[in-house]
């Protein structure tokens, strides 16, 4: 059965604007609208829906009964749906400022460009991203009953749904700047082409899309990276590793990478007892790294076939047929690992 987001997107905007907690008896003003109005003054940089308040909202709506588990089960999609919401019920600042910091003046200078070279070029590239102009981030809070899972129960068929779990921090990587919006400028007409990053990885536009540089043909323009007009996000890894209660007698304790970004990086020490609330996704290795993994590991399997050591080679056999093959290796490989 297909979703209607259209549908969905508006019992979201409905609830950004009309959920109310009750206070001392009295309905207080809206929540969330007091939330965006502190984003807009920039006063807070993130905005937490909590699905409690949307099962309160209408506990007698079938609609956002369903909203609710489709939030909790494809997470990541409706992140992006409440992000879109939030752009449009963003009210204006009320606060008193001459100017503007430096990130409104640059984006001030941006719509202007924009609007000046509606009629010269109307390309998708050139437009201003969403993602560029947004400055807090969206996350999503699961209600108290929840199940708190443990590492060793989080499976493929939790991949891409809200889970809890508990566990200690064993390793805390550096705060590093993550690229989300890369700006590019070309050296030939000024032209700026924006791209959204979704991931670690992502390949550079080639050329200038702009109609100066089409209309030349001939040679090929040469566009330049601007970090400093581009959007970075911190970024941090964290290693999470099962509690010693959680571990069978006999087992090997389990992990997770916790990938932070936003204001939740450096709120995790090594040796942090943490319950965590994130989403679960596969993180696969693309490109050069995973053929010279493969012919690494492929390398270590004919040494140790030559050596005779067995231990090794059934632990490497059982990982690379696993892994990529399944089954893919000689008759003989396949013994040595039984």
């Amino acid at each position: 059965m297909d979703q209607d987001y259209t549908f969905e997107k508006s019992l979201c905007k409905r609830f950004i604007q009309e959920f109310r907690e009750v206070d001392g008896g009295r309905s207080a003003l809206p929540k969330y609208v007091n939330i965006l109005q502190e984003v807009s003054n920039r006063r807070t940089y993130s905005v937490d829906i909590q699905l409690g308040d949307l099962q309160d909202f209408a506990p007698n709506d079938e609609h956002y009964k369903k909203l609710v588990h489709h939030i909790s089960t494809n997470t990541v999609r409706y992140i992006y749906m409440f992000s879109e919401v939030a752009d449009e019920l963003l009210p204006p600042s009320n606060l008193e400022c001459e100017g503007g910091d430096t990130f409104d003046i640059l984006m001030r200078q941006r719509e202007q460009a924009e609007q000046e070279n509606t009629g010269e070029s109307q390309d998708i590239a050139h437009q201003l991203p969403a993602l560029l102009r947004r400055r807090y981030r969206i996350y999503i809070h699961v209600t108290d009953k929840h199940d708190v899972l443990q590492i060793r129960n989080i499976r493929a068929a939790n991949i891409g749904s809200l889970v809890k779990f508990k566990g200690i921090c064993t390793r805390v990587g550096d705060v590093k700047p993550l690229l989300e919006v890369a700006c590019f400028t070309c050296d030939c007409c000024g032209f700026e082409i924006y791209q959204e990053v979704a991931g670690d990885n992502f390949n550079p536009i080639a050329g200038c899309p702009s109609r100066i540089c089409s209309a030349r043909g001939s040679s090929e323009p040469k566009i330049f990276l601007e970090t400093r007009a581009s959007k970075f996000v911190k970024y941090q890894e964290v290693r999470i590793q099962e509690l010693p209660e959680d571990v069978p007698v006999g087992h090997i304790p389990r992990s997770l990478t916790v990938q932070v970004k936003g204001e939740l990086t450096r709120s995790m020490g090594p040796g942090d007892r943490v319950e965590v609330t994130g989403v679960f996704l596969p993180k696969p290795h693309t490109g050069f790294k995973v053929k010279t993994s493969i012919e690494h590991k492929l390398g270590n399997v004919q040494e140790q076939l030559v050596t005779g050591s067995g231990g090794v080679l059934a632990t490497m056999l059982f990982w690379i047929t696993t892994q990529f093959q399944r089954g893919g290796l000689s008759g003989n490989s396949q013994r040595c690992q039984r």
